[in-house]
């Protein structure tokens, strides 16, 4: 990710930007990295960039909206925690979707429907609590953070949402970015 320094100003219910962020342990451990550090510069301006082989997904992070999110992500991206994985789920009924950010799915790895795999549950070691969900909703383009069903077991997976899915998504899911360029790349592959 890039980052440039910018003032943000928030009208969220809650205290965004964050000004302290806390990271609690948890396993299993897919690929192991420290903790994001606990005080984010909740001032910054951040873009990302995942490289595919299919092309370049874009993105803007929505740090004054969910800020240790994006102190995680930043950190889990600077660390090399993503580098060589691959998206592991497309879901596309009910919710349209595709699942990244679990080093267990690596590029050596043959993806398949079994459920007895590693792939899909992994953790960078830590967890953090859900951000920005007042009046969540999750248009196309919209990237927020996978969790196993608890507020606070956030970790290092997250989706990229390709079709209005707000109807179907409870306000759950930490949104804390959105697709500026590639969301066809995202298209293409939810049809193959």
């Amino acid at each position: 990710p890039s980052k440039s320094a910018s003032p943000t100003t928030s009208a969220a219910a809650v205290a965004e930007p964050a000004h302290h962020c806390s990271y609690t342990a948890a396993t299993p451990v897919a690929k192991k990295v420290s903790f994001p550090p606990a005080a984010p510069d909740y001032t910054a301006s951040y873009t990302a960039t995942i490289k595919t082989n299919l092309g370049d997904i874009s993105f803007n992070l929505l740090n004054s909206k969910a800020t240790c999110t994006v102190n995680s992500f930043v950190h889990l991206a600077e660390a090399g925690y993503f580098n060589n994985s691959e998206c592991h789920r497309v879901v596309n009924s009910g919710i349209y979707v595709l699942q990244c950010g679990d080093p267990y799915a690596t590029a050596s790895t043959k993806l398949t429907c079994s459920s007895t795999g590693k792939i899909g549950t992994g953790t960078p070691g830590y967890e953090f609590a859900s951000e920005n969900l007042t009046g969540a909703k999750y248009p196309a383009g919209t990237i927020a953070m996978a969790n196993n069903g608890t507020a606070t077991s956030n970790g290092s997976q997250f989706f990229i949402v390709y079709k209005d899915s707000t109807s179907e998504l409870t306000a759950s899911y930490t949104p804390f970015a959105t697709v500026s360029s590639g969301l066809g790349i995202v298209q293409n592959v939810a049809k193959s």
